[in-house]
């Protein structure tokens, strides 16, 4: 984890940040080795913090060293468009710390624990849409 990441990248989540509706503010604070967001919430009237890894794989490894601030609730970001993740749901579910990209992020500022957020299937997806056009 840390800042090596390019500058577009916190531009471009900040942009979404804004447009997303569960979002009431945002405040980006950077720390020694860590670029971090704490983001309050309309829906849960909280704030969950957001710290930004610039794992191309974060793995367990990984998330055993993440930064030592982060409590129950928080989230791990895993920044890099072009990064991956296989962390396991058992050290997830223990710590109660979410990690995911930024689309599985954006969807768990909907749920009060984002930590268990799952995105919807393909299958779930096409559901809705074919629901919606009824």
């Amino acid at each position: 984890m840390g800042k090596d990441l390019h500058y577009s990248i916190m531009r471009f989540l900040e942009k979404r940040l804004d447009e997303h509706s569960a979002a009431k503010k945002w405040e980006r604070k950077d720390l020694d080795d860590w670029i971090m967001y704490t983001i309050s919430r309309y829906k849960f009237n909280d704030g969950v913090r957001v710290c930004l890894s610039d794992a191309y794989k974060f793995t367990d490894f990984d998330y055993h060293n993440r930064p030592p601030f982060l409590t129950i609730g928080d989230y791990i970001l895993v920044a890099k468009p072009e990064g991956g993740l296989m962390v396991s749901g058992h050290l997830v579910d223990a710590a109660r710390i979410g990690v995911g990209k930024l689309g599985e992020m954006m969807g768990a500022l909907n749920s009060k624990e984002m930590w268990r957020y799952t995105p919807p299937s393909d299958e779930e997806l096409k559901r809705r849409r074919d629901r919606s056009r009824k």
